[in-house]
């Protein structure tokens, strides 16, 4: 588990992982499965995960330990709070959103993560080139993601394309070249036929 007190401010990813490979987090990464399976799939690239839940945040870091992934890091925090305090300005390649909280009742509206100050934070963090790339299974979060996207002007919609692409199927994986982005949700949705949306935006060169 990465700690970061917070008087350190924002950080400087050679330090945190020994290199300067190209870094993309992950807001939510529950019990890890992306992260993991990311950091087996690009050694030459660098990871960082931020859960709030704290079992699963400790769950994740420890599947990284024991898979000897020192290309990748976990955090537990609130989200948004770290991202402020501790993500350098142009330092990340991609920021991965997969199936964040829907918060589907209107009163909660106002707690979903992607609204139009967090893309302004997204713009801060990704680096020239740099995309964020979500995936959602509820269809009103999804149109709300839309409306937040074409309502911005920092960033211009992408081409979503898959962060399996051109990753080495894993031996365990089995049905990975039906999945989107192989997170845990993915897996039990599809399982529920659910269908999936999702959509990009990249910081102009």
């Amino acid at each position: 588990m990465l700690q970061v007190p917070d008087s350190a401010g924002r950080l400087n990813w050679a330090e945190v992982f020994g290199n300067r490979h190209p870094v993309e987090l992950e807001i939510g990464s529950g019990k890890g499965t992306f992260l993991l399976r990311s950091a087996q799939a690009w050694r030459d690239r660098n990871f960082i995960g931020i859960e709030w839940a704290k079992a699963y945040a400790e769950f994740a870091a420890d599947r990284l330990r024991r898979h000897n992934c020192l290309n990748a890091r976990m955090v537990h925090a609130e989200a948004l709070w770290w991202l402020r305090c501790h993500v350098p300005d142009n330092s990340l390649d991609v920021l991965h959103v997969y199936f964040p909280d829907p918060w589907p009742k209107s009163r909660h509206h106002k707690r979903r993560l992607i609204q139009p100050f967090f893309m302004e934070h997204a713009y801060r963090m990704l680096r020239p080139g740099g995309q964020i790339k979500i995936v959602t299974d509820h269809a009103g979060y999804f149109q709300h993601i839309e409306e937040v996207f074409r309502a911005q002007t920092l960033l211009a919609l992408a081409p979503f394309i898959s962060p399996l692409v051109g990753a080495q199927p894993l031996e365990e994986a089995g049905t990975e070249a039906s999945l989107l982005v192989g997170s845990n949700f993915e897996r039990k949705y599809i399982r529920e036929n659910r269908p999936f949306y999702s959509i990009a935006a990249q910081k102009a060169m």
